[in-house]
């Protein structure tokens, strides 16, 4: 691969460029001036030095130019001497002279100040009378470094600056605050109208750009995560990059260059050389820093290094005022960049890294930290877990079961494998495991639980394992194995624990499609807990739960919220229930035309997640996510809801893979293809297609799974390319399938897919196939007349089987108090060709460019297409209305999200803030507003701000 070596050079330093150059052209014109560079190690500030001396030469003005070194300090006026001397023979008269000056009278300790004095003197006279002979431009790097009679003699040619054709160009690390004798300059240098560079660090549209610039194409998605590691640091990012080359670690497609090793190399050796200048004891508590995570502590740091914080004192000084670290918004420090917090451990040898890991937890454990910070240090342990690392885990086990299930089961796996069949720790270790592998709600778990169930003994252990087992069975969709649990356990008699059974069973038996007998045991389970003395939380849940899938509308929300009480006074380590009624709540609250209700209760779903690790819950949280989005033309969010494992970030993999046959697998490869295929990618579509086996949708009714699953999105996207390929007789038999399976009245039955059967079916002058799908809307509508979805849905498909406008309007109407844009995008279409049909073409046109204007905002290429020609094989044609692609930049690129994310950063929200008034992750917030920043064309939020605040000027002018 080819590296564009200095095309990456001041990225996103447009701004100090232009100053800079600005500075240059005007002493050249005989008007002086003064420029401090700011940056922490790595921003760039020698690179735009070079731009300095570039446009002096060009120009014609006298450069003087040196880079200020740490020992030179010992030295008085090294580094202006150093300028003289790169003038070149014509000032070597003037600097022998000056350091005859500093050496007159040697060795003269106490007298030293006044032979300095003199020569610093001396200096200054000699420089300032170069400028009346021509411009000159004196520049000196690494000014942290240069000697207190240099700096003195800066402040002085400062002064003189605005009557000389003389430019100080001085570039320095962020100085620190309060004192000293640089810290002292750059207030003096303000005062007299310095300019101040900050260089910030880059955006992650800039780190975009660099990594295209070095690389010489667009990086993916995964290398800018990976890069995102530098923090903007450009030294850091090249070097990054320098490391992937090397080690063939990139590989380039037709789009953009990628990520391809699974373990990218760290740039080892570049971040050891730029933290050379620190002391060999605060680079070796560094390297013992990083061990410890992103953030730490300095009791934590003392602990390990066996010393007091107060010692410490002076090592974490030197550190901040390098800017390695920082203090964090919640009080401990952190790296301020990733990519040293792991370079720097990577560094030492495997042995050493691991010993110092395991000194680490037990010096923590010692200190009194957390279950969760003593494990991260133990994971990284290459040995097996010694007896004190298994006694540690053994007595913290609920905590840390509580706290990080994940470290639990990995620390659990490794103490049984290296253990003896007879070890006596073997049992409670195997307690350990499962009770983690439980809660993470990972696939697989169910058949660990059943093992050791099978060994217990004690009959209150063994119906606690099988209570387990069932919700394991339940998650992993083993639906008849679940049943036969249930109903062996309820063969064994007892009270409590059957009431818990026999709602267990009334889930599976809907989950099964028994929907009848579902509802009847249900019913039964419920009236049971409801005797006095026989309250249980979690049977209760369920049953409601139940009852609230075979209902609809507001009748079935009110059962979720009885349902969700229940739930919180069921055990803290089973979720299941209380996840599953929020997302059932959420939808239905959608249909309700609730929309900001429904994501406020899809957000409270992800939070319960997330505080009890159960991972494998996420799957659900995001399908249902991804729905939403959807349905409401929010497609960019619900891909990134769908987006393959491959493509996140490594630590988000595991919460996002979909198990493979799974009913939540088939539906979300299904919507995300569904949404590709909509935009015309139809290889794309393909390939998530390619994951859902035509056997997997025989057997699977609409409404099996969790909370959102079957052939629905599946069908739809395969149906797609048929009647984009022209053979829409196809596309209809591929759907038709659905009409055959079991309707189930609860809210997982909103048909969607209905109307595109209708049309179908009326185009093929299949009418009673349309008819029934008619018939199934209709009757899914009447069991719940508040859900306005189903009433869309319902009217939609009487207005097509009728070809009449008025119920069609009607459903507009309703999908759009939902906020379901599709529907309104689809109803739109209809209601054009049906006002076609009847001879209104002007009518029909409105409705058209209505339609288009809702997919031109869902990028629905093919839905454009598609709509183009429907209505123009009934003689209507869209017009002159311009384009119907977004630009490409500027403010009308933005998508809707996008807008409303740039409308809350510009009111000064964070990322955090933004997610939870959109209901977004963090992460798909960040990869907004780098989108944002790209579309605009800015490098920072304050820039975003600004930008919205002049639009909104422009408006109201224009108003």
């Amino acid at each position: 691969m080819e590296r564009n070596g200095d095309a990456s050079v001041c990225v996103g330093r447009d701004g100090p460029i232009r100053h800079l150059r600005d500075g240059v052209r005007a002493v050249a014109a005989g008007r002086g001036g003064r420029i401090l560079v700011e940056g922490e190690p790595g921003s760039g500030r020698t690179a735009l030095l070079e731009v300095v001396t570039d446009e002096a030469a060009r120009l014609g003005c006298r450069l003087l130019r040196a880079t200020a070194h740490e020992l030179g300090q010992r030295f008085p006026l090294r580094v202006l001497l150093d300028c003289l001397e790169s003038g070149g023979e014509p000032l070597a008269a003037a600097r022998a002279e000056t350091v005859a000056l500093l050496e007159s009278g040697a060795p003269l300790p106490p007298g030293v100040t006044g032979a300095v004095t003199a020569a610093a003197e001396s200096l200054a006279e000699r420089i300032s009378g170069l400028c009346r002979n021509s411009p000159t431009v004196l520049v000196v790097d690494d000014l942290q470094w240069a000697d207190a009679p240099s700096l003195a003699v800066w402040r002085r040619l400062s002064e003189a600056a605005d009557r000389l054709p003389l430019l100080l160009v001085a570039a320095s690390r962020t100085t620190p605050r309060g004192g000293g004798p640089l810290a002292r300059l750059r207030d003096g240098l303000l005062a007299d109208g310095a300019t101040l560079l900050s260089l910030a660090p880059l955006t992650a549209a800039g780190t975009a750009r660099f990594a295209e610039r070095t690389v010489g194409a667009p990086a993916g998605p995964r290398l800018l995560r990976h890069l995102a590691a530098a923090g903007g640091n450009p030294y850091y990012l090249r070097e990054m990059l320098d490391a992937l080359v090397r080690a063939q670690a990139l590989e380039t497609g037709a789009a953009c260059v990628e990520l391809a090793a699974e373990e990218p190399p760290l740039p080892v050796r570049a971040v050891a050389e730029r933290l050379g200048f620190l002391p060999p004891e605060a680079l070796t508590a560094l390297r013992v820093a990083a061990l410890l995570g992103d953030r730490f502590s300095v009791a934590e740091l003392a602990a390990v290094q066996r010393c007091a914080p107060a010692e410490l004192g002076g090592t974490v000084a030197a550190w901040r005022s390098a800017g390695i670290v920082e203090e964090a918004a919640d009080g401990p420090l952190r790296f301020r960049h990733d990519v040293v917090r792991a370079a720097l451990p990577a560094g030492l040898p495997g042995s050493l890294r691991s010993a110092l890991h395991r000194q680490a937890a037990e010096a923590l454990a010692g200190a009194g930290a957390s279950a969760e910070r003593v494990a991260g240090q133990l994971l990284p342990v290459v040995e097996c877990p010694d007896a004190w690392a298994v006694g540690w885990l053994l007595r913290n086990a609920e905590a840390l079961l509580r706290r990080d299930p994940g470290a639990a089961v990995r620390l659990a796996q490794r103490a049984l494998d290296a253990l003896d069949q007879d070890d006596p720790d073997r049992t409670a270790l195997e307690k350990v495991l499962v009770g983690g592998r439980f809660r993470l709600r990972r696939p697989g778990s169910a058949d660990a639980v059943r093992a050791l169930r099978d060994r217990a003994a004690e009959p209150g252990r063994r119906a606690a394992l099988t209570c387990w087992l069932i919700l394991d069975l339940i998650l992993e969709e083993r639906t008849e194995e679940g049943l036969s649990e249930a109903e062996e356990a309820l063969a064994g008699g007892g009270d409590r624990p059957a009431d818990r059974f026999r709602a267990l069973r009334a889930f599976l038996l809907w989950a099964g499609g028994g929907l009848r007998e579902a509802g009847e045991a249900a019913d039964r389970a419920l009236a049971a807990v409801c005797e006095p003395g026989r309250a249980d939380g979690l049977a209760e849940a369920y049953a409601r739960y139940t009852r609230a899938l075979l209902r609809g509308g507001a009748e079935a929300l009110a059962e979720v919220e009885l349902g969700l009480a229940a739930a919180r006074r069921a055990p803290a380590d089973v979720p299941d229930a209380e996840v599953g009624l929020t997302l059932l709540g959420a939808r239905l609250l959608g249909g309700l035309a609730r929309p900001d209700e429904a994501g406020a209760w899809l957000a409270s779903a992800r939070a319960l997640v997330a505080r009890t690790g159960a991972e494998g819950l996420l799957a659900h949280v995001d399908l249902l996510s991804a729905t939403l989005h959807y349905r409401a033309g929010r497609w960019d969010d619900a891909l990134e809801d769908l987006a393959a494992p491959k493509d996140l970030a490594p630590d988000l993999a595991p919460a996002r893979s979909w198990p493979a046959g799974s009913t939540a697998a088939i539906a979300a490869h299904g919507l995300a293809a569904l949404v590709l295929g909509s935009r015309d990618r139809p290889g794309e579509a393909a390939g998530r297609l390619a994951s859902v086996e035509r056997a997997e949708l025989a057997d699977v009714p609409p409404d099996a799974g969790f909370p959102y699953g079957g052939p629905v999105f599946p069908l739809l996207a395969r149906a797609l390319p048929a009647e984009r390929d022209g053979c829409p007789r196809e596309a209809l038999e591929i759907l038709l399938p659905l009409l055959g399976q079991p309707a189930a009245a609860g809210a997982d039955r909103e048909g969607d897919w209905l109307p595109d059967v209708v049309r179908l079916a009326v185009a093929e002058g299949v009418r009673d196939r349309a008819e029934a799908a008619v018939a199934a809307a209709e009757a899914a509508a009447e069991r719940a007349p508040d859900d306005r979805h189903r009433q869309a849905v319902a009217l939609h498909c009487r207005g097509l089987l009728g070809s009449d406008p008025g119920p069609l309007s009607a459903a507009l109407t309703h999908y759009a108090a939902c906020a379901v844009l599709t529907g309104q995008g689809r109803a739109f279409e209809d209601l054009a060709a049906v006002t076609a049909a009847r001879g209104d073409t002007d009518g029909a046109r409105a409705h058209l460019h209505r339609a288009l204007d809702v997919y031109q905002g869902l990028g629905a290429a093919w839905d454009i297409a598609r709509a183009d020609a429907r209505l123009r094989a009934l003689g209507v044609r869209r017009g002159r209305r311009g384009h119907l692609h977004r630009p490409k930049s500027g403010w009308a690129a933005l998508t809707p999200t996008e807008v409303k994310v740039a409308r809350l950063v510009a009111e000064g929200r964070s990322n955090p803030e933004v997610a939870a008034a959109l209901v977004l992750s963090p992460r798909t917030v960040q990869t907004h507003v780098s989108h944002i920043l790209t579309k605009l064309g800015v490098r920072s939020r304050t820039e975003i701000a600004r930008q919205a605040g002049s639009l909104r000027t422009e408006r109201a002018t224009d108003e």
